[in-house]
């Protein structure tokens, strides 16, 4: 009896990972052993196989091998390859630097036009070719505005063709349709559209365009509408916190399952536009912990995400605290990389500069370090060289700095963020926003804030990062 791959079923193999296969959909691929490969590789529509077979059982039950029927051919998507460079799933694409919003504290601002770049529709498909080549499966498309560019939605069937996926597309929200939401979902898509929106009767000011939030708030409407997940971000300062709790409430109420909060930070735009808006890290912990255990009481469902400082789960009424980075294996910690998520994702501006993160791209543009561009080719990247360097850099190296190789929190937070820590000190220095959550005691706040909101409501929350070492010690 023949078998084939089920069509949603791809091998790879790179260094370090020579025997994997993707699932459409899912951004990470999937192990496997050497023989569990190799019998992956005849299931191919060709080859003759014993339908008795434990192997061929096993796949056939785990949805991975189905039985050929003729005529069945592997598509060039499913075929296995080798990539000979590190294994990276994804990437963050900022295809154009141009932006019909002008916010206060973003660079790629509408009035800095002059100064954006934007991929050309050759320069796209040679990037695609890139990644196909590294095996790299899915993209997040982001700007400036994404849906500005000309070729958005040429690039959306290109990526469609090719077999890859679109998990997160990053926008403001004012070119969103239904018709385009419908070919998107047509194409076998189903990302996670995250819009902007900073706050009722803030949001207008912010984005620098009158009636901006009207347009947004419909936009997240016609997202929920149409059955698109959905998730909004929204940037807070000392001028927006007045309306924070009702925006988050409404966007819960509307149907929006994932709402993040970030501090607006130090940038030099926002800072020349509002000065001394910024939050404090102790008043953003502060501001964060009153949203989220006040959401909490409420019952709605959505996950809220207060970022790098904790993060609510509605549907098991779970909290998590961000600078807990810990396992009970420090030695293997110790040699992880830094940060997961830059090693998960490579992170390229709208001139093909590549960096650990996009939130440290415009600090690089700014002081001039390049870690090169993927117009020179994405595959030497991910073979050698400071970009690979730099996302491989383990813990350990971070904690060799002398603030953090004599904290006895370190072993707990593992460093922190390195675009905190460039942002508020160095690069290779302590995250100074780990040292507030600890020094300041905000585990012990955040414990005492989620077990009171519990007893008011009548609910229990549970804390899925609690370290039964720190709290001796602490």
């Amino acid at each position: 009896m023949k078998y084939i791959l089920n069509d949603n079923i791809a091998l790879r193999s790179w260094r370090l990972v020579p025997f994997a296969y993707y699932i459409k959909g899912v951004r990470r691929a999937q192990k496997l052993s050497a023989e569990d490969f190799l019998l992956l590789l005849s299931c191919d529509g060709i080859t003759e196989q014993d339908p008795d077979d434990d192997g061929i059982r096993h796949m056939c039950e785990h949805g991975l091998i189905r039985p050929a029927k003729a005529g069945d051919t592997l598509s060039d998507w499913q075929k296995a390859r080798f990539c000979d460079n590190r294994y990276m799933p994804g990437v963050n694409w900022s295809i154009t630097g141009k932006c019909n919003y002008n916010c206060k504290h973003c660079f790629m601002a509408k009035d800095n036009e002059r100064l954006m770049k934007e991929f050309t529709w050759e320069e796209m498909l040679a990037a695609l070719d890139e990644f196909d080549k590294c095996g790299i499966q899915t993209i997040e498309l982001t700007g400036g505005e994404p849906m500005l560019h000309p070729h958005f939605m040429d690039l959306v069937r290109e990526i469609s063709r090719r077999g890859m996926d679109i998990d997160v597309l990053l926008t403001n929200g004012a070119f969103l349709t239904p018709e385009i939401l419908r070919e998107i979902k047509s194409l076998g898509f189903n990302p996670l559209i995250k819009i902007s929106f900073d706050g009722l009767t803030h949001h207008d000011w912010m984005r620098g365009v009158e009636g901006a939030e009207q347009r947004t708030l419909e936009a997240i409407d016609l997202c929920v509408a149409e059955g698109v997940r959905v998730g909004v971000q929204i940037c807070i300062h000392k001028n927006n916190l007045d309306t924070l709790f009702d925006t988050v409430k409404l966007m819960a109420e509307k149907g929006v399952k994932w709402i993040r909060v970030i501090r607006t930070s130090e940038a030099p735009r926002w800072e020349e536009n509002a000065p001394g808006a910024c939050l404090g890290i102790e008043e953003y912990y502060d501001v964060g912990l009153d949203l989220l255990t006040k959401f909490a009481k409420t019952g709605l469902d959505a996950e809220i995400i207060v970022w790098q400082f904790a993060d609510y789960y509605a549907d098991s009424r779970a909290y998590r605290l961000a600078p807990v980075d810990h396992s009970n294996d420090h030695e293997r910690d110790l040699r992880r990389p830094t940060c997961v998520g830059a090693r998960g994702s490579m992170a390229i501006s709208s001139e093909g500069q590549v960096a650990p993160c996009n939130q440290m791209s415009g600090y690089f543009a700014k002081y001039g370090v390049d870690l090169g561009n993927i117009k020179n080719g994405v595959q030497p990247l991910l073979q050698e060289g400071p970009y690979l360097d730099s996302i491989l850099m383990p813990v350990s190296k971070v904690l060799e700095n002398p603030v953090c190789s004599v904290c006895k929190y370190s072993r707990y937070c593992l460093g922190g963020c390195r675009a905190i820590a460039e942002l508020l000190g160095k690069y290779m220095g302590p995250d100074l926003s780990k040292c507030v959550f600890y020094k300041k005691g905000y585990y012990q706040k955040a414990r005492k804030a989620f077990d009171k909101a519990g007893e008011e409501c009548g609910r229990k929350f549970v804390c899925v990062t609690p370290v039964e070492e720190l709290e001796e010690e602490l």
